[in-house]
């Protein structure tokens, strides 16, 4: 029977759930060996994934089976992907709900299978042929594409080489036209060369999105110089003026000279309001919105820039940024369901759903508690805690988390080390020099006296500098010395995860669960 026949009745009610039993793993195990020998013939090349996921898959029905007859609580269906080692594939198989539990939906299963970071050339026809024939079934559900070469650039002279810029006169007020001057007038708008660019290779993607590039095709050397420009679509050197053409430095360049011879796109602008705004749709294009107060977009974000002065930003449908051309600033909270390739500064807190691939600061508290409660890759400073369900995924990455303490002083902290740091040695070579001056004694020359004159007083720059940076790091080193409640909360994490609190870091690169990230006693704690 099918997943989607078993929607059809469920007249039964409680007393039917009941009389399921938990699937036998023993009789899981054969049918995931049948499964796995149908799936290798159908695709060879996999053999080795197909044997390694149906490893996993024992393991999972086995603790599944314990969990069922230990707990005899209903357990939903549940849906197991596996990556090739290459990521140039993926699997997946469901597993089957135990003790009258509830199915699993195509929607979920495809909303688990993006989440899970496999996002690239999803094979929907297979995944729907393939989720219609039941559990215990291994089937492929992405597939990556290899990366093409491409072809080199190249470019066509039109006219010769020739190095003569003007006519030579003679003495006299004529011009003896019948030596063979080598001049070559142009007229502006006339190609000069053909450009042939680079065909780029295609790129190949793994399943995760990650790009795998293609042999780099080299770019000719385009003979460009002075008076001459690409045309619009860069594929000739036009003459911008009228006047000789001539090469020097390996390039065409024009002397300029009389010549004797016969747009509605995106919405970009800003919008700026006292008060509180409202917006129906969706906002993009770069746009630049500032209020006063409260900012509610019903609709979702691309790129631009949001700012409430001292309001609250809300999204209703999420933000789906670019990267470097989104950002959001609050006063207060952020609000939206998805944070995508977004910066984002609030004042208090910001309240998602699941954080991919941005930047966050806030005065407050991160919570990514609901919904899939997860954030990857993501680098997230909070003035007080980061509180989620969830850190990475089977894809991996890394995220960076700083808590405890307003997120602009552990960035001083860290940038003024590395100002100090360069100050440092700078200071040190200004004195290798000096030194080595003085050392000459009465035989420094006058130009050697001036040159130290200038070490001298660079060094006292540099010291007052270092001076400065030195108390400013005293400074934010006492903030960070105070004691911090801040914490990072999450049911499982994946490997990788920076962590700092305070002056304290922790490099976390093991897979956890039930954490509690928090300083004690000196050190950061997992538990």
């Amino acid at each position: 029977m099918s997943i989607f026949d078993r929607f059809v009745s469920r007249e039964a009610g409680e007393q039917e759930r009941k009389s399921f039993h938990p699937t036998p793993y023993r009789k899981m195990f054969s049918l995931l060996d049948a499964a796995g020998r149908e799936v290798k013939a159908r695709y060879p090349d996999d053999g080795k994934i197909v044997d390694d996921f149906i490893w996993v898959l024992k393991a999972a029905c086995k603790s599944r089976n314990k969990k069922a007859l230990d707990e005899m609580q209903p357990m939903r269906a549940e849906a197991r992907f596996f990556l090739a080692q290459d990521r140039m594939c993926a699997y997946a198989c469901l597993l089957p709900p135990e003790n009258g539990g509830e199915e699993i939906t195509l929607e979920e299963f495809l909303g688990d299978l993006h989440y899970e970071g496999i996002n690239y050339n999803i094979l929907q026809e297979e995944i729907q042929r393939e989720f219609a024939l039941g559990y215990l079934r291994l089937f492929p559900v992405a597939r990556g594409k290899p990366p093409l070469a491409g072809e080199d650039g190249k470019v066509t002279e039109l006219f010769q080489r020739r190095k003569n810029m003007r006519l030579e006169v003679q003495s006299g007020s004529q011009v003896d036209f019948s030596q063979d001057v080598q001049l070559q007038p142009i007229r502006k708008g006339t190609a000069i060369c053909l450009i042939q660019h680079p065909r780029a290779g295609t790129d190949g993607m793994d399943v995760t999105g990650q790009v795998l590039p293609c042999p780099q095709a080299v770019s000719a050397h385009i003979p460009q110089g002075e008076n001459t420009a690409l045309d619009r679509d860069g594929q000739a050197l036009m003459a911008s003026a009228d006047g000789i053409l001539y090469i020097e430095n390996d390039r065409f360049c024009i002397h300029e000279q009389k010549i004797i011879d016969g747009d509605l796109e995106q919405f970009q602008g800003a919008l700026h309001i006292s008060g509180n705004l409202y917006i129906g749709g969706n906002v993009d294009g770069e746009v630049d919105i500032e209020a006063s107060g409260d900012i509610v977009i019903n609709g979702k974000i691309g790129q631009g820039r949001v700012i409430s002065t001292g309001g609250t930003v809300r999204v209703q449908q999420g933000i789906y940024g670019v990267s470097g051309k989104t950002y959001i600033s609050a006063g207060c909270q952020v609000q939206s369901p998805v944070v995508e390739w977004t910066e984002i500064r609030a004042g208090t807190s910001v309240i998602t759903e699941t954080i991919s691939n941005s930047t966050i600061r806030c005065g407050g508290t991160v919570y990514v508690m609901s919904g899939r409660g997860m954030i990857v890759d993501s680098l997230i400073r909070a003035g007080d805690s980061i509180l989620c369900l969830r850190v990475g995924n089977l894809a991996g990455g890394r995220s960076r988390f700083s808590v405890g303490y307003p997120p602009q002083i552990p960035e001083a902290w860290e940038q003024i080390r590395e100002e100090l740091a360069k100050v440092q040695s700078t200071l040190e070579m200004l004195w290798d020099s000096i030194t080595s001056l003085r050392k000459k004694g009465a035989r420094i020359s006058d130009r050697e006296k001036a040159l130290l004159d200038q070490l001298v007083e660079q060094r006292d720059l540099y010291s007052e500098k270092r001076e400065a940076l030195t108390a400013d790091l005293r400074t934010t080193s006492q903030a960070l010395d105070k004691k911090s409640k801040g914490k990072i909360r999450c049911e499982k994490l994946y490997p990788f995860l920076d962590v700092q609190i305070g002056k304290l870091t922790e490099e976390i690169t093991t897979m956890e669960e039930g954490c509690s990230i928090h300083v004690e006693e000196g050190a950061i704690l997992l538990k």
